[in-house]
């Protein structure tokens, strides 16, 4: 071998260890790039997977709030249901008291609603047939031994109620019907009536 190919061998082996160097050095280099994106990669993906879960746990807890308003919403129009179903059924059991205390029930509320003892009363078209004249009698029984006049009368009309009476004297009408008076009393008695209920 003579003097040029020993040099161009060993500028060839030379450079080839260069190249070797420059390569493993760019492989290091590539190695830290990738490595600083892949820890970038996956601290962007814990932050977005934080974000993520909060989000997920915000959006659970407006959908767990929601659903426990629309929960106590049921809840309350269902008690209120109740309640009203139960004045209902007090003003059903009013309407159909055995007729002496249906009479003696009428009589009083004439008696407590009265002011000359001379009014007139309004029944129902059915009490009117069934019991007005007994509850006219012993109205006026009750306001004589009152010490008023005791001659309240039954009216020629009728109103359309469930039962109780109108008390009328002049143009001024006391409305004695019981679905108004349980009404009134639905009103005042409500929270009582849920106590009972639903504790």
């Amino acid at each position: 071998m003579n003097g040029i190919e020993k040099i161009t061998d060993k500028i060839i082996e030379e450079a080839n260890l260069d190249a070797q160097k420059v390569i493993e050095a760019a492989k290091k280099e590539a190695d830290k790039v990738i490595n600083t994106y892949k820890e970038k990669a996956a601290a962007a993906a814990a932050d977005i997977e934080e974000a993520g879960n909060k989000q997920a746990k915000a959006q659970e807890s407006k959908y767990a709030s929601v659903a426990n308003l629309e929960a106590r919403k049921t809840l309350l129009l269902k008690k209120q249901e109740l309640i009203a179903k139960a004045f209902d059924k007090a003003l059903d059991k009013l309407c159909t008291l055995p007729k002496d205390k249906y009479v003696d029930f009428l009589a009083r509320l004439i008696v407590d609603a009265a002011e000359t003892g001379k009014e007139e009363i309004i029944f129902s078209p059915k009490d009117k047939g069934a019991c007005s004249n007994e509850v006219v009698a012993a109205a006026n029984k009750m306001l004589k031994e009152k010490g008023m006049s005791g001659d309240v009368t039954v009216s020629q009309k009728t109103r359309s109620i469930s039962g109780g009476v109108i008390i009328t004297r002049g143009d001024v009408e006391i409305n004695c019907a019981l679905d108004g008076l349980v009404r009134m009393e639905k009103d005042n008695l409500s929270a009582q009536v849920a106590q009972i209920l639903f504790s």
